[in-house]
């Protein structure tokens, strides 16, 4: 008899030729098989697949994630399943060191590190499981594996461990009109199955945000906020809710004090409330407090999050953060140490010629200060 295979990875593609190439490139090697659902490809997505190897279904599209995510368990016969979609890339992590992992592996799934976008924090995602028939995707869109994972876990007595994989996403690279289109009824039925959902309801608000429904955005991010209220703001997504909010209340010019103040007491280690708090501070005249306020995110070691921690813009935690405290030393008459805030923000990016103009300003006012205290 053929021994069972180690690991599949397991995806579901629909017009993926730009960049499924890369993503069976980033794990060929990395798994015994991969199995590719395709719900309806019009361009070279299948040939593609079939070119490394893969395993390749056609499945119809049923507006269904979790319909053509199971039938690609279905498919597998590993005795572990990686779940990547087309538009990611495993960049870290190899063939001998998940040998040692899985083999013998008392666990029942283990969550790996990923990165949402280019140039964010990675975060901890269920990806890496026991291929078992208990475990299978619900829902039409943000389709859950967690629960039936957990599930497993407790009757069996299992551990949900970490492994050093780390797993790059670009999807949410360039224009996203297309997939607004295609998520926004999908949402719309999951938020009806699952009201409480903050998750969906965040998504729900980006993609209206996106196609220009502003009003109808600010409506869903105001009932998510409503919610993880109603929960004591238990549920940790309910940050992604009450940043948005702060966010949008801003750029409309509405006040957002009371609304980051109860985010802040709610999520106190969240970066991105604290640099939203540092510039609302900037806004009030408190100069000296939103230093403090950026200089705490500057001294967060972006290596050291918890495995629960959200996933951060990298920027937050050096540029921006450096740009906000600069800004606040320069409102504070604190022309020397700003200029020193705006060059370490152009060293970190140095082809925005906005930090240059303002270091060279601040460095003007310094010298101004310094020369009209001789006299």
């Amino acid at each position: 008899m053929t021994p069972r295979p180690l690991l599949s990875a397991a995806l579901i593609v629909r017009d993926e030729a730009a960049v499924l190439g890369d993503c069976l490139t980033s794990i060929q090697g990395l798994v015994d098989e991969i199995v590719v659902v395709d719900t309806g490809s019009t361009d070279e997505s299948p040939v593609i697949a079939a070119q490394f190897g893969a395993r390749v279904v056609h499945h119809p599209w049923r507006d269904d994630f979790s319909d053509a995510r199971n039938v690609s368990l279905d498919t597998a016969t590993g005795q572990w399943v990686l779940y990547i979609d087309a538009d990611e890339r495993v960049v870290d992590g190899g063939r001998a060191y998940l040998e040692a992992l899985l083999t013998r592996a008392p666990q029942v799934a283990f969550r790996v590190l990923l990165k949402p976008t280019v140039g964010s924090t990675p975060y901890r995602e269920y990806r890496l499981w026991r291929h078992d028939p208990r475990i299978r995707f619900e829902g039409v869109i943000h389709e859950k594996v967690v629960p039936a994972i957990r599930r497993l876990a407790r009757e069996e007595s299992r551990e949900i461990g970490l492994a050093d994989i780390l797993i790059q996403h670009i999807g949410y690279e360039g224009d996203q009109i297309a997939k607004h289109h295609r998520n926004l009824p999908l949402l719309r039925r999951q938020l009806a199955a699952e009201p409480d959902n903050l998750f969906v309801r965040h998504h729900l608000a980006r993609v209206l945000e996106g196609l220009g429904e502003v009003a109808e955005a600010d409506r869903v991010l105001e009932d998510a906020v409503e919610v993880a209220r109603a929960r004591g703001f238990k549920d940790p997504l309910g940050v992604l809710a009450c940043a948005d909010l702060v966010r949008r209340r801003r750029q409309e010019g509405l006040p957002v004090g009371a609304l980051l103040a109860e985010a802040r007491a709610a999520y106190p280690s969240n970066v991105l409330l604290l640099f939203l708090e540092g510039h609302e501070l900037i806004g009030r005249g408190d100069y000296d407090e939103a230093v403090e306020r950026f200089e705490r995110i500057l001294r967060v070691d972006p290596t050291a999050f918890p495995p629960g921690s959200p996933a951060y813009d990298e920027r937050l935690l050096g540029e921006l953060a450096h740009d906000g405290q600069a800004l606040a030393l320069f409102k504070a008459g604190r022309y020397a140490e700003a200029a020193n805030a705006y060059q370490a923000a152009e060293a970190l990016e140095p082809s925005n010629q906005a930090y240059t103009v303002k270091r060279q300003l601040a460095q003007a006012r310094a010298r101004r200060a310094t020369f009209g205290s001789r006299t």
